[in-house]
């Protein structure tokens, strides 16, 4: 029963798109939610009205809100699976068999409460395993945030030169058809010069 329970609670934290753990969960109109990341991909190239992944109900605005109760039931499930990984024998330490639940800041590792206190980390900054995930997560959410926001801007840039690419384009073809206009339109006059030159130097010979 319990293990039926906490397949369910991993079924409604788990992305539809990417099939992982939500990360950084957001809800749209009809309910549905999806890592902010999945969802800015999935609706990257489409134009209004998107439709929601899972349900294909149409959204008339690409609107995305974070869920904070979910976001706060994905780090407390993401926690719990750390817990359980760090209590495993292979993440215990070697030297002591004590698990490694604190995280060395300067050495970017992980270590168990008496490595910490040895002469060789004792000077540096520690702080819980669980803090330094939710840190690590954090900033990465960061990085992505603000690399969606130079994809953004250089899509608008790229969309802007492809509409000046197209007017140079349509300008250019207006000015052949003008040129090749004016030459149509001269023609008849220059036979009708060539004509009478050609009868003028007959008729002095």
């Amino acid at each position: 029963m319990e293990s039926d329970i906490s397949q369910a609670f991993q079924e409604e934290l788990t992305c539809f798109i990417c099939l992982s753990c939500l990360t950084e969960p957001v809800t749209i109109s009809c309910g549905h939610s999806f890592c902010r990341a999945c969802l800015q991909l999935s609706w990257e190239d489409n134009h209004l009205p998107v439709h929601c992944p899972m349900c294909r109900e149409p959204c008339q605005q690409k609107e995305m809100r974070t869920n904070i109760v979910l976001r706060k039931l994905v780090s407390i499930a993401r926690q719990a699976s750390l817990m359980k990984d760090l209590s495993s024998e292979e993440h215990k330490c070697v030297s002591h068999k004590e698990p490694k639940r604190i995280f060395c800041v300067e050495s970017r590792i992980f270590l168990c409460q008496l490595c910490s206190n040895s002469h060789e980390h004792r000077g540096h900054r520690h702080c819980p395993i669980e803090a330094a995930a939710e840190d690590e997560m954090e900033r990465l959410l960061k990085q992505m945030a603000s690399l969606w926001e130079k994809i953004q801007d250089n899509q608008e840039t790229i969309e802007a030169e492809m509409e000046r690419k197209t007017m140079w384009i349509e300008y250019v073809t207006l000015r052949v058809e003008m040129i090749r206009s004016e030459y149509r339109e001269l023609h008849p006059f220059l036979c009708e010069e060539e004509e009478k030159h050609i009868d003028y130097l007959g008729f002095t010979l």
